[in-house]
């Protein structure tokens, strides 16, 4: 209540109206420094601003300015600051227009449906959404779920939205969107086409009465049984349970993947009991719902050594993303990144008949192309973003690819409509593991599965460097540091450009190493992650570019410099299994 509470209403400039208890208003004249006061009778508040009917409560100005702020960082989602100071400020009135804007740009007066994940400003946003789109609140809902809802044949669903910030962290909120005239979520240009739409409403402020149409009960019901129906598929087993025998601890960190213990896993016979922050809180107490964040790998890979688990599921706050943990192997070991890659892939050709394109991103490593080639397969090497690996794959010819994986553990499958799954592919990975142990021992473990034959490197970090004009930056920030990388490839004699650059500039470092350079999409930095296959590798690597950068030019150096001079603290070792499952050290953080 803070920042609401330092922002002049429209109705009594220098005050603001808020509804709160004695304990509230104590705790807040703290927090603020001056006293808040609790009139006898509040006032009222009729839900209009400017005439407006059901638009929500803030200024025009602060309106507007949140609207242009959120169309111009736009991407294949929204994303902002649930707090009306933040530069990137996402709020309720911000929603609101956007779901006007959503409606318009949809061009159809069929269904529109809004789902959420638990943080704790999702209700009102997602409130404020449906008011101006005239749209159906479904409460809880996960990604793959809402963009579902409108595939099928007989759907009466327009468009879909969720409301998430995916891994972020509480305070940020947004919106992913779906289309059924598209058969799948906008992408970026289609995104910034609604949120100009937005703004010129804001703008505009015509007089509207839109209203939200209700709720909708049972709205997971057809994806779960979906899901179960794909556990049962890969375990080739029309029995009722075949997962009985099976100990798997889910993690999905408090967001809205709890279900898949309950609903999905459980009622198949698995023992789900030894889970974790299955209950939604969008506090997120235990850590980000995050399967890349080390804390969340951490707690799963605690859990599932604690518990004797066989499998651990990591989900991201909106279920769009996953990762898994050996627990057959003493200490358990992650299965992300290249190891969650390869696993696909295997699965994936094999139910294609050993023939196929896979498309990830560019980060993968170096024996991620053998592996899949050793298996009839094409690995199309291809750009950071889910949208950007899904959209590719759709679109190869002769016929689509089988797949579109992210090392983030976004991925797609040909057989699910391409629809980002984290769910997905954690019940086709955990039902192909109940086949292979009703044919085998009975006790494999899903890195088994891989039969030891993905190369992976000894080392791997990723070093961020924060740029100081911000966002906008980036760009410029890249370009400086890809041509450190050229002239450094033009003077080394054992560093080569590779041939296939989709998506920032990759370089063979050596015959053991490799690195790439990307702008990010999200934060004010520039990264180099690199990845070598004899230990000091990844610092000699970092040392070697070191002398090629000039000071001054947009981004911090001094990561990369201490990247560079880890090897002289660091002894020779052999892999952890984080390292061998492409797990990173990281240098450096954006400012």
């Amino acid at each position: 209540l803070s920042p609401a509470l330092r922002l002049p209403s429209a109705a009594h400039p220098g005050r603001a109206h808020v509804v709160m208890g004695a304990d509230t208003a104590s705790y807040l004249d703290s927090t603020i420094g001056r006293p808040v006061v609790i009139p006898d009778v509040a006032p009222a508040y009729d839900g209009r601003v400017d005439g407006v009917a059901g638009a929500p409560a803030s200024t025009p100005d602060a309106t507007l300015a949140s609207l242009k702020a959120l169309a111009a960082a736009a991407k294949d989602d929204v994303r902002g600051i649930v707090d009306a100071g933040a530069p990137n400020a996402f709020l309720p009135d911000s929603a609101y227009w956007i779901g006007v804007a959503f409606r318009q740009w949809l061009g159809s007066s069929d269904r529109v449906a809004v789902g959420a994940d638990p943080r704790l400003s999702s209700p009102e946003i997602s409130d404020a959404f449906c008011r101006g789109a005239g749209a159906c609140n479904v409460g809880a809902g996960t990604t793959p779920v809402m963009l579902e809802s409108l595939l099928a044949p007989s759907s009466d669903i327009a468009g879909s939205v969720m409301v998430t910030a995916s891994h972020l962290p509480a305070e940020w909120n947004g919106l992913k969107f779906f289309a059924r005239s598209l058969g799948r979520g906008l992408n970026k240009k289609e995104v910034k086409e609604v949120m100009a739409l937005a703004v010129e409403l804001g703008e505009a402020r015509p007089p509207l009465e839109p209203k939200a149409v209700g709720g909708a009960d049972g709205f997971m019901v057809p994806y779960v049984e979906k899901l179960k129906g794909a556990v049962r598929a890969a375990a080739g087993s029309d029995d009722a349970t075949p997962l009985a025998g099976m100990k798997i601890c889910v993690n999905p960190g408090s967001g809205a993947g709890g279900f898949f213990a309950s609903e999905v896993l459980a009622p198949l016979g698995a023992d789900v009991s030894v889970s974790i922050n299955l209950a939604p809180d969008g506090n997120f107490p235990a850590h980000l719902p995050n399967p890349e964040d080390k804390a969340h790998v951490a707690a799963t890979i605690d859990a599932v050594a604690a518990s004797g688990a066989d499998v651990g599921v990591m989900l991201d706050t909106d279920v769009d993303r996953c990762g898994l943990i050996d627990g057959c192997l003493s200490p358990p070991e992650p299965v992300n990144r290249n190891r969650l890659i390869a696993l696909c892939a295997m699965d994936a050709l094999e139910a294609a008949g050993g023939a196929g394109v896979i498309v990830t991103d560019p980060v993968t490593s170096t024996g991620m192309g053998p592996f899949i080639e050793q298996r009839g397969g094409v690995h199309d090497r291809f750009q950071m973003g889910y949208r950007n690996v899904i959209d590719r794959a759709a679109e190869t010819t002769p016929e689509p690819a089988l797949l579109a994986i992210e090392t983030s553990g976004h991925s797609a499958w040909r057989d699910n409509a391409f629809v980002d799954d984290g769910c997905y592919t954690a019940a086709r990975l955990i039902g192909r593991l109940a086949r292979e142990r009703r044919a085998g021992s009975g006790s494999e473990g899903l890195l088994e599965l891989l039969g030891g034959t993905l190369e992976e490197p000894v080392e791997s970090i990723k070093v961020k460097m924060g740029v100081a004009a911000g966002l906008p930056g980036v760009p410029a920030a890249e370009e400086a540091l890809c041509a450190a990388l050229r002239r450094c490839a033009d003077a080394e004699p054992t560093w080569e450009i590779e041939k296939v650059n989709h998506d920032g500039l990759r370089c063979a470092a050596g015959p053991d190493g490799w690195l790439i350079i990307r702008g990010s999409l999200h934060e004010p930095s520039v990264s180099v992650q690199t990845e070598s296959d004899v230990a000091g590798g990844t610092a000699a690597i970092c040392a070697t570019l070191l002398k090629y950068v000039n000071e001054g030019e947009g981004f911090e150096v001094a990561p990369l410099a201490k990247a560079g001079s880890a090897a002289e603290a660091a002894p020779a070792a052999a892999p952890s299994g984080a390292a061998a499952a492409g797990g990173e050290a990281d240098f450096g953080a954006p400012p």
